[in-house]
């Protein structure tokens, strides 16, 4: 806090603080004149003012519609409003027929006149009303998005492990007996060479049946398909199936890029 001589405030002003700026200017601390709504001032005033004409406004209403025999109580027809009195000026006519006439001032009495609105003004707990079926509406609206989010997850949740569970599912060609014929079984127990060789000769027997894209496609997916059979219940035999799976498809490349 900045340190400075307070001056004695009279009355409809308030102390202002003193402040440093940005600059580092010390401003002094000063009398300030009251503005503020809760303070007595101007603007108070101002709303005195309007409060008193009002109420005089609504005695001349009273008067008048005293005077015509409207009692006050009862309200206008439907699609109809009551206009409050009011003074008329003075003034001179500049259109018409009555052109030039001056005119005196007036008090014109209150009346019904013709709502210039189509849509009824909706009393307070019309609007209520509204607005909690405005909230009970969103509520229903946020739940049921909440819903449709769900039901999309858990759909694709379900596709997911439909997809999984088709991954998960091999099915093994017909002729993929003729693996163990041409004398590649009991991997664990032979070299790569013999096991190389024997995928070799079933190759040299499919390439007239089946043409060269087909048969190495066939024995790739073979070898892969005995590594996924055999990862989690025998998984070195699953890493031998998965080398020689390697070396023929790298042999295939080698065939391909020549």
């Amino acid at each position: 806090m900045i340190k400075t001589k307070k001056p004695i405030c009279p009355s409809g002003y308030n102390l202002k603080n003193a402040y440093k700026t940005n600059r580092g200017n010390v401003i002094q601390s000063r009398c300030i004149q009251n503005t503020g709504v809760i303070s007595p001032a101007k603007s108070i005033n101002k709303k005195l003012k309007i409060i008193a004409n009002s109420k005089k406004r609504s005695i001349k209403a009273i008067k008048y519609s005293k005077q015509i025999n409207i009692p006050i109580t009862e309200g206008c027809k439907e699609g109809e409003i009551l206009r409050r009195g009011y003074r008329r000026k003075s003034y001179n006519r500049r259109q018409g027929k009555y052109k030039g006439i001056h005119y005196r001032h007036a008090d014109v009495s209150p009346g019904c006149i013709k709502k210039r609105t189509k849509n009824k003004v909706p009393t307070r707990k019309e609007k209520k009303e509204s607005k909690s079926s405005i909230k009970h509406k969103s509520s229903i609206k946020h739940k049921s998005i909440i819903k449709h989010k769900s039901s999309i997850k858990s759909s694709k949740r379900s596709k997911k492990s439909i997809k999984k569970q088709s991954s998960s599912i091999i099915i093994l060609d017909k002729d993929d007996h003729l693996l163990s014929e041409y004398g590649y079984f009991d991997v664990a127990n032979k070299s790569k060479s013999e096991r190389i060789l024997s995928l070799h000769k079933l190759i040299n027997y499919f390439l007239p049946i089946k043409g060269e894209m087909a048969t190495y496609n066939y024995i790739i997916k073979a070898l892969n398909a005995r590594y996924i059979l055999n990862k989690n219940s025998n998984p070195k035999t699953a890493l031998i199936f998965k080398s020689d799976q390697k070396t023929i498809s790298k042999y295939y490349k080698t065939i391909k890029n020549k």
